[in-house]
């Protein structure tokens, strides 16, 4: 009998770290890919001329369409001379970093957790480790949302950009709107993906505290 209680225990331990580890590495892999997508991009329509521009890690791709129809790419380094957009490009910079920091920390929890298969970590430990990563996530996540409207906003100067999506019609025939990119949602997803993987480990480690209903019901 004890034997089989050790041996599910283990089992228990065993897909906890699987578990865990599986959702790790797949919010890495998101958190990888948004990396190499744009986060963020900006409109401008005017008459039959729509200009999209996009804020990748180190450029800026601006796409134009007349009519509707596609008519040119132009792809600017955020160091060119003349840059339109220098502080959301500043943003876009630090963005990233804050999304390498992520998964630097996805990475080095993962290790630990795997390091630890063979011995369960102290619930203090559990809890100290999702708290990290839930603050690094939240401020990857939430920075651009506070600081892009101002930015955009400077490099505009014509109109308040009043969030990180939205529409604007400063003059007459002229039509803005902005939103994040496909980049902003994957980061999103793999934020979701890895704080649920650092913290599931927590959470059953707190059930595993709370006693068994045979362990609490008196002997007769």
């Amino acid at each position: 009998m004890a034997n089989a209680t050790r041996l599910r225990t283990k089992f228990q331990m065993l897909l906890q770290i699987e578990s865990s580890g599986f959702a790790l590495g797949l919010a890495i892999l998101f958190v990888l890919l948004s990396l190499a997508l744009p986060f963020w991009s900006i409109s401008r329509t005017s008459g039959g001329v729509q200009d999209i521009g996009s804020f990748a890690w180190v450029s800026f791709t601006t796409e134009r369409y007349t009519r509707g129809a596609w008519s040119e790419t132009t792809i600017m380094p955020y160091n060119s001379p003349g840059f339109p957009y220098p502080d959301t490009a500043g943003v876009a910079g630090n963005l990233y970093v804050l999304s390498l920091v992520f998964i630097v920390v996805l990475a080095v929890v993962l290790a630990l957790f795997r390091f630890e298969f063979s011995r369960k970590m102290p619930t203090m430990n559990l809890l100290i480790l999702s708290l990290v990563v839930l603050g690094v996530a939240l401020f990857a996540l939430f920075y651009p949302i506070v600081a892009i409207p101002g930015s955009a906003t400077t490099d505009v100067g014509t109109f308040t950009i009043g969030g990180f999506w939205g529409t604007a019609q400063p003059s007459p025939g002229v039509t803005w709107s902005w939103g994040p990119g496909l980049g902003w949602w994957l980061l999103l997803a793999g934020v979701v993906i890895g704080v649920s993987g650092a913290v599931l480990p927590y959470l059953k480690s707190l059930r595993s505290m709370v006693p068994s209903a045979s362990a609490t019901r008196p002997s007769t």
